[in-house]
């Protein structure tokens, strides 16, 4: 057995496990989850939940931050509403928790801004259910190739870290998780899925909650490795007198009840062992037992915890079984309110053993497996005490002056570490990257900090004002618009910024309508500030006032303005029972009976030798009725009293001449007019009084009025 030993440690020794990195944002995303990962299973208390602690990053500014679980197979879990985790999140940080039933789940994050959706994520396969770190020797730890079978439930998982070589006593990286296959390690030093994925098959089927494995194990070890390595002892093993690497086997089980325990939470720690214990060591009952208490204890006090043990009953090796083994397990399972558990007797499980010593192998691995789950039974889920995951620690992110970022821990932990090498509570950032710390309180119990994923630069740029109908294109620094219009401005920013203008709104654009000056700044998720913007100085003209509208002839409206405009043009729209017609003189020719206004359309030239029209309400309506008795000219006043008339016709003519008569026939004077299509000023001043003919002639056209002149 002593060679055997020695070739299977110069196994594990040839492994290694790639430790996983931290990842930064993908291309695009608003917000993404960074804590937990995928696969991590958090301890269910008695009432059947647990609480979730989410954390990650936002890379553009949101208000708030919702989650829920969905249950990643039908019947596997108790969906959750969307519920609103954190509201005003700042720093480019969001941190809170979520409570779930026991389940196995995929976890949704939005995030809003304005009331919108801006982005989403999700991290698959999150459960709630039953954590266990197993420890002890060989049978705890397993082996490859005796013939283990992995895990059918996709819900049965274990860590990956892979501590069986370096024997580290440094924390593990960042936890990351897997489905327990046949083959997998179980970290830190568990070798295959042994019986463990028989158990967490049977525990999954049974409670319907996923199972997490951890596996401290170390094989050949006798109980007083376990106790002398507790006091950092240098122990020595049984079968060459060779010393463990230092802190070994304890330093394993403490790391991962002062880590994975803190993160995941724990349901017991699982013990397998007692086999060498009995031959060829020969320890006495209360030796045996006392110093599995002594183990026990010194677990709660290292971490100030109260895990529950569940203690399988072992002792057979080599063909010979221990009573006192046996009765040194029993008396500290019935020690009085212990918080620990009678596991399996195997002294009588696949016998002979599978290679005929110590080791269980091929169907005996999935009897002990059975073993192991009939004594975790309704009864011990009901009466041990579960330890819970504790809260992650807040973290609070600023700006900092010469772009940069402080970054503070709170004050409660004794000791701080992060992935930059900085061992300070509040540290600076002055450059891209993931930023994370490990925390410690003054139990050695590990924290990790929410992930700080800084993107690009820290500073944001100054922003670029631009007209929404103009966009990309700097918009010149004066502005004007009507007094009944608006205009929209547009900032640039930088990637995970956005604009503050100078009216306190938050926003890519605002809309403006009164005069005033206006500017923007840059602030980043972080809350660093850009300098101010080149200004905008905004010109609201004043209302233009409505026209009043009279008919001045036969056929003839006119708008009047009660007062100048101030343009270089003033034309006006006009309308017919709200139906616009094709005018826009302050004078009208109508021909049809209805409802007339007009509106005042003002241009006025700009600095940059662009025009602004603006309007004014339409007027009050003038009724006009058509004459039909006039046949198609009038001529008034009539009779004149200056000999001065106006013409109007009611068709337009072109080319028309209008020629005056006398009487007696004798033409007296001829005017062409080429374009005869509005009213005309006819001087006759200079004929004696009396009565005269006033004919218009076009093309299909000739009509001829008498006119008098009285003086």
């Amino acid at each position: 057995m002593k060679n055997y030993y020695i070739l299977y440690i110069f196994l594990l020794f040839s492994q290694r496990a790639m430790l996983p990195n931290a990842k930064a944002q993908t291309t695009g995303q608003a917000i993404k989850i960074t804590y937990p990962e995928s696969r991590a299973i958090f301890q269910r208390g008695a009432d059947n939940t647990s609480t979730i602690y989410v954390s990650g990053n936002y890379y553009q500014p949101v208000d708030s931050v919702q989650a829920r679980v969905i249950a990643e197979v039908a019947g596997q879990g108790i969906n959750t509403e969307w519920a609103t985790i954190q509201r005003n999140p700042q720093g480019g940080i969001f941190q809170s928790s979520i409570r779930a039933q026991g389940g196995w789940y995929r976890l949704e994050i939005q995030a809003f801004s304005g009331g919108a959706i801006v982005g989403s994520d999700v991290i698959r396969k999150i459960g709630v259910g039953e954590v266990f770190i197993i420890t002890g020797q060989s049978n705890a730890q397993g082996f490859q190739n005796f013939g283990a079978v992995g895990a059918a439930d996709d819900r049965v998982n274990c860590v990956t870290y892979d501590n069986s070589t370096a024997n580290s006593l440094a924390d593990p990286p960042a936890p990351s998780f897997q489905q327990l296959g046949a083959a997998s390690l179980i970290g830190p030093r568990g070798q295959s899925a042994w019986c463990w994925g028989v158990l967490g098959d049977l525990i999954a089927k049974q409670y319907n909650v996923p199972v997490l494995f951890i596996n401290t194990a170390w094989e050949a070890t006798i109980i007083k490795n376990w106790v002398e390595s507790s006091n950092n002892q240098t122990t020595l093993k049984w079968f060459n007198s060779q010393p463990f690497p230092a802190g070994m086997p304890y330093a394993n089980l403490l790391i991962a009840l002062r880590y994975y325990c803190s993160l995941q939470g724990l349901r017991a720690v699982l013990w397998q062992q007692g086999e060498n214990d009995n031959f060829p060591i020969h320890s006495t009952r209360k030796v045996y037992a006392d110093d599995m208490q002594y183990l026990i204890n010194k677990t709660r006090s290292d971490t100030d915890r109260y895990p529950a043990w569940v203690l399988a009953r072992s002792s057979y090796n080599t063909g010979q079984v221990s009573e006192d083994i046996i009765q040194a397990q029993n008396d500290v399972i019935n020690t009085y309110n212990n918080n620990v558990f009678a596991g399996p007797f195997t002294d009588n499980i696949q016998i002979p053993r599978y290679e005929g010593d110590v080791h269980f192998g091929g169907d005996g691995l999935k009897q002990l497996g059975q073993a192991w789950f009939n004594s975790l039974n309704s009864i011990f889920f009901a009466t041990s005490r579960p330890l819970t995951p504790l809260p992650s620690p807040a973290i609070k992110v600023t700006c900092a002056a010469n772009n940069a970022l402080t970054v503070t821990l709170p004050d409660l932990y004794k000791s701080y570490v992060w992935n930059s090498g900085q061992t300070t509570q509040a540290i600076t950032i002055n450059k891209s990257g993931v930023y994370r710390a490990t925390l410690k309180d003054k139990y050695g119990n590990t924290y990790l900090s929410p992930a700080i994923d800084v993107q690009g630069v820290i500073q944001p740029t100054v922003p670029t004002i631009s007209l929404s109908k103009q966009p990309g294109q700097p918009a010149t620094s004066q502005q004007q618009i009507c007094a009944d219009s608006t205009l929209t401005l547009v900032a640039s920013s930088s990637t995970g910024s956005i604009p503050v203008w100078s009216t306190g709104i938050a926003s890519r654009s605002i809309t403006v309508g009164t005069s005033g000056v206006y500017s923007a700044q840059s602030v980043n998720v972080y809350g660093c500030k850009s300098a101010q913007s080149p200004t905008i100085t905004l010109t609201a003209r004043p209302k233009l006032p409505a026209p009043t509208v009279e008919q001045v002839g036969t056929y003839s409206l006119q708008a009047t303005l009660p007062t100048p405009t101030g343009g270089q043009i003033d034309q006006f729209d006009w309308r017919r029972s709200g139906e616009v017609i094709p005018q826009n003189g302050p004078v009208v020719k109508v021909i049809v009976s209805g409802s007339y206004s007009a509106r005042d359309k003002t241009t006025f030239a700009l600095n940059n030798s662009s025009n602004l029209t603006c309007y004014s309400d339409y007027s009050a309506p003038k009724e006009f009725t058509f004459d039909q008795t006039t046949g198609g000219v009038s001529v008034y006043p009539n009779p004149s009293n200056d000999g001065v008339v106006t013409i109007e016709t009611i068709e337009n003519l072109k080319d028309a001449l209008v020629d005056v008569f006398s009487l007696t026939g004798q033409q007296l004077s001829s005017y062409v007019v080429p374009i005869f299509d509005e009213r005309k000023l006819l001087n006759l001043s200079g004929l004696a009084q009396g009565e005269y003919i006033i004919r218009v002639r076009s093309v299909g056209f000739n009509v001829s009025r008498r006119i008098i002149i009285a003086r």
